[in-house]
């Protein structure tokens, strides 16, 4: 897409119906094989390296080599009218830039539990329910609840959570209201 500096983006212009659904119904088989048979390689009695290959192949290359064909399919033009349609979705259904007071209380209590009860787990994980075998499912209630979190809380953490790993990152605090 390409954008000029009076009237902003340019939207790309859709493909005609056939060809969009199409393309959308090569793009979702490649999803679809990969993923279908990936239990038929887990399950096959080959060699554990064999598997680890074929899984990786089938996840990794099988839905690239479907894209190629989506793209040939649409063209230029109608890949980037997709592209520009699911982009759109995820930007309405991700987190908002900032959040209010009490939201942004909530989301750092879903943050910080599970880190609080894999601790507690490691030490008393025998006296909860289910006892040591139930650990595993609370470890992935606990990072369920850790990425719901990160949408609870907003685009501002995120940038937050990446100005942990830039080193020259310093933080800045609002100023306080004098009462």
């Amino acid at each position: 897409m390409s954008a000029s500096k009076e009237s902003g983006p340019v939207e790309a212009a859709a493909p005609p119906t056939a060809r969009l659904w199409t393309g959308v119904g090569v793009f979702a088989f490649g999803w679809i094989l990969a993923l279908t048979l990936v239990p038929f390689v887990t399950n096959s009695d080959l060699s554990t390296s064999v598997k680890a290959t074929l899984t990786t192949l089938l996840v990794v290359v099988c839905p690239k080599i479907f894209l190629v064909g989506t793209i040939a399919i649409l063209g230029k033009p109608g890949f980037a009218y997709l592209k520009g349609v699911v982009m759109n979705f995820f930007r309405k259904v991700g987190p908002p830039a900032e959040v209010g007071a009490w939201r942004y209380r909530i989301g750092l209590v879903m943050f910080f539990l599970p880190f609080l009860f894999t601790l507690i787990l490691t030490y008393f994980g025998h006296v909860l329910p289910g006892g040591r075998e139930a650990t595993p499912y609370y470890l992935k209630g606990g990072d369920a609840m850790q990425i719901v979190s990160l949408f609870v809380l907003g685009g501002d953490f995120w940038d937050k959570l990446r100005s942990l790993f830039v080193r020259q990152a310093k933080a800045v605090f609002p100023e306080k209201a004098p009462a």
